[in-house]
């Protein structure tokens, strides 16, 4: 998997709809039908053998000279007529080889009225010959036979040439009504253009480019808006062979995540005991707050020339083991923690492989709090991205505002710290509006979950560590990287008194030995000094941290009977014996250890 796809457009912002070439269904493709096989062998003239179809002798009076015509010459005509492979070009080629008259003197060879034919025009069949200067004339039976077609086609083309002294045109199929058609298309397309949709949060389902409607739509509701406001009676079947073959469309779930303040300006709007201020004093506040998330995602998109733009976040707990019997659903099992990051290349970008480090460690090793955060973040500038950092005049952060994990003054001392590796290092780290933190990172832990969902069973990491390495290079804690006590340092060096509150921060900038903050994304920065007197950035000399189990002794007992019911091998059963042996009744920090 060289390239992931990824698609810049983030969930929780609604956008307008678009076309998508392709759409979601693909369309018919004819060339490949048995009908049309058929159809195409019957118009090139395949298996038919030019052959004489009398046998009229070649005498100088006679109207069928057939016996002059060599196979070549019947091969001959049989290619030029199949040369065209168009109906009414090949219909076009039969009128020159026919002399169509009108009738001069009918002769009543037959008394009964009710018996007689009384034709009108007289035909005269030739084909060419090379020996011969002049065409060759022969009967209608080896006219028909020579080109394996029908007699009564010859036929309808020479009663048509001597009724309008034209060649017949193309009568079979076509829409009776093309226009109106693609008129009423084009309304439905319009239409499905009105609504708004929105990405999905992780990318999970579809094709990429896949977006998602409201998830109370349907298409027969959308179809029955469409005849109410245009007032025409369309067909479903039409509607929804547009809505399939012209979008890439789906209806979403039920929000489960969504911004809280949105759901409380929707709710507000529609109260109806509202005055019309209010009301529209509310509006202004909703869109005030969309504008502000929108705006985080402009910032995100416009990646500077020389600057490193990076979006990390903490991915959902993957479980061990993981089992598809009924008993886990009521055990506790052990976490397997995953920390992306992830080099962003802006808007309508690809996310290759090599864009993509994911940190793992294990819930026996240590908890998933700001520490281990920082200790990988700093791992992967200073070592996985220490040459396109150093080549870089700043950096650029994206993250969500768990002040547990990314927003504190832990991950701040970090990020001085690596100023002191990086002298002239501008550093940026913005925050989302809360309810409206979808970043890249989100995708590539959408398509690990989609890959994870598809295995049963997984008893070892290691088995994760092997799905992890088809998205993005993999670092494993105590092997690849180390933890850092930054909480411990941070509070030898840093006031803990502040001159500001940083859980308000929507930006801060970390260019300078001062902290600068921003609670908007506009305007300026206001710096701070955080540091205790006498203490400079470079005396932050973060120690190793040592593993410590988080993992509590009723969680070692739900695994240890979930391994038996599943009936493991030694080897794995060696690991967890391992892994939970110094697990005691007073082990223990939670998983999220918030500050």
């Amino acid at each position: 998997m060289s390239a992931l796809n990824s698609n810049n457009t983030f969930d929780g912002l609604d956008e307008p709809v678009r076309p998508t070439p392709g759409g979601r269904k693909r369309r018919l493709d004819k060339e490949n039908h048995k009908k049309q096989q058929k159809k195409k062998v019957r118009h090139s003239g395949g298996a038919i053998i030019p052959t004489v179809g009398c046998q009229h002798k070649a005498v100088a009076t006679g109207f069928c000279q057939a016996e002059k015509l060599s196979p070549d010459d019947l091969m001959m005509n049989f290619n030029k007529f199949y040369e065209r492979p168009n109906k009414v070009d090949q219909e076009r080629a039969i009128l020159h080889l026919l002399d169509i008259t009108r009738v001069k003197r009918q002769r009543l060879k037959i008394l009964d009225v009710n018996k007689r034919k009384d034709r009108n025009m007289s035909v005269k069949y030739s084909l060419l010959c090379s020996s011969h200067p002049e065409k060759v004339p022969i009967c209608k039976a080896t006219f028909s036979k020579v080109f394996g077609i029908s007699k009564d086609r010859v036929s309808r083309v020479a009663k048509y040439y001597a009724e309008t002294a034209e060649a017949r045109p193309e009568r079979r199929g076509g829409a009776r009504h093309s226009e109106e058609h693609n008129r009423r298309r084009q309304l439905i397309v319009e239409h499905i253009q009105s609504f708004t949709c929105r990405a999905s949060h992780y990318g999970r389902r579809g094709a990429p480019g896949r977006k998602y409607l409201p998830s109370d739509l349907n298409v027969h509701k959308m179809n029955e808006l469409f005849e109410a406001q245009n007032h025409a009676q369309t067909s479903y079947s039409l509607y929804y062979s547009v809505f399939t073959k012209d979008f890439n469309l789906g209806f979403g779930h039920p929000a489960t995540d969504a911004c809280s303040d949105c759901a409380k300006y929707k709710i507000r709007i529609t109260e109806p005991n509202l005055t019309e201020t209010e009301k529209r004093m509310e509006s202004a506040s909703f869109i005030l707050h969309r504008r502000r998330a929108h705006m985080f995602y402009d910032l995100l998109g416009r990646v500077a020339e020389g600057h490193v733009t990076l979006c990390f976040d903490m991915m959902q707990n993957m479980v061990l083991p993981k089992t598809p019997i009924g008993q886990a659903y009521y055990s506790r099992q052990m976490y397997l923690y995953l920390f992306g990051v992830v080099v962003h290349h802006g808007e309508n970008s690809h996310q290759k492989k090599d864009d993509v480090h994911l940190y793992v460690w294990q819930e026996n090793e240590s908890s998933k709090d700001s520490n281990m955060i920082a200790s990988a973040l700093s791992d992967c500038l200073k070592v996985r991205l220490q040459d396109k950092v150093g080549r870089s005049r700043g950096l650029r952060l994206f993250s969500d505002s768990c002040f547990g994990q990314n927003k504190n003054m832990n991950m701040v001392s970090m990020l001085m710290e690596l100023r002191q590796f990086f002298p002239n290092l501008g550093i940026e780290h913005t925050f989302p509006v809360r309810g409206h933190s979808f970043l890249p990172a989100d995708r590539v832990f959408g398509r690990i979950e989609q890959k994870i969902r598809k295995i049963d069973t997984i008893l070892l990491p290691q088995e994760y560590h092997a799905i992890l390495q088809q998205f993005g290079h993999v670092h494993v804690y105590g092997t690849d990287w180390e933890a850092f006590d930054y909480r411990s340092a941070t509070k030898e060096c840093v006031k803990a008194q502040k001159s500001f509150k940083i859980s308000e921060a929507r930006m801060l900038d970390l260019s300078t030995n001062k902290v600068g903050l921003k609670t908007a994304y506009n305007g300026e920065f206001c710096f701070h000094s955080v540091l205790k007197r006498g203490k400079r950035w470079a005396d932050l000399k973060p120690e190793i941290l040592p593993k410590r189990t988080s993992v509590k002794a009723a969680k070692k007992r739900d695994v240890l009977a979930l391994l038996g019911a599943i009936g493991v091998s030694d080897v794995v059963r060696a690991f967890y014996d391992d892994a939970l042996y110094q697990v005691t009744d007073n082990a223990g920090h939670s998983d999220e250890d918030a500050e």
